[in-house]
């Protein structure tokens, strides 16, 4: 009788193809990373044929859209008027923020005594990374959520970064509202380099503490901004 014959990565059944996303998707994603990024400004009214210009697609998918990112409390759809971007309301917001100062400046405390050698070196080339994407809105935000988020993992405690997990994307577009304010780049940067020194040296008071006046600053420019005005 033959031997079998040894299998071939060519056996292996195919993998499914993932779909590619429809038209409403594309110009949801899209229009979704304008606003929570600012470039679309809270309050900013969406006039659909600008819309159409700007993302490439016809009505139909910008308005569906439109319905979408409503869905998510990022677009205020009006009767008979255009849609606009939800404002950003600090009634709704400082309550969240006072959750994130909490948890996760608990969560920095208890990293400066859990985090792992290997991801000291995460955050470090993280911050690094930081450090490049200055002037990159995109690039900073996704680091900068990385960066939150592996100090929280880090805390080794999962009922904290489920509930870090549920808030902080909320907070997102206010974040990067915060972050433009005139210096604050690099003032963030520096909080940042001073929570990964903290978590070094395993001094856990000092990372609880940096990390709490990094997070109550950045609600405090909010805060301040979305009082002076629609400033962008």
């Amino acid at each position: 009788m033959a031997a079998p014959r040894p299998a071939s990565p060519d056996d292996a059944p195919p993998r499914p193809q993932r779909p590619e996303p429809s038209l409403t998707e594309q110009a949801a994603a899209a229009l979704r990373r304008l606003i929570l990024l600012n470039l679309l400004g809270p309050g900013e009214v969406l006039n659909e044929p600008d819309l159409v210009a700007r993302l490439g697609v016809s009505r139909t998918p910008v308005r569906e859209a439109l319905k979408l990112l409503a869905g998510e409390g990022l677009v205020t759809l009006r009767r008979n008027r255009a849609a606009l971007v939800t404002p950003l309301d600090p009634a709704d917001l400082v309550p969240l923020f006072e959750l994130e100062v909490a948890l996760e400046s608990f969560c920095a405390g208890l990293a400066a005594e859990r985090i792992t050698a290997a991801e000291l070196d995460r955050l470090a080339r993280i911050q690094d990374a930081l450090e490049a994407a200055h002037d990159d809105r995109d690039a900073y935000t996704r680091l900068n959520r990385q960066a939150h988020r592996l100090i929280v993992t880090a805390a080794r405690s999962p009922a904290i970064a489920e509930a870090h997990g549920r808030a902080f994307p909320r907070l997102e577009r206010a974040r990067n509202f915060a972050l433009a304010a005139d210096g604050r780049v690099a003032e963030s940067l520096a909080e940042h380099r001073a929570i990964l020194d903290a978590l070094r040296a395993r001094e856990g008071d000092r990372a609880r503490a940096v990390m709490q006046a990094h997070v109550a600053r950045t609600q405090a420019l909010m805060v301040a901004r979305l009082t002076e005005g629609p400033v962008r």
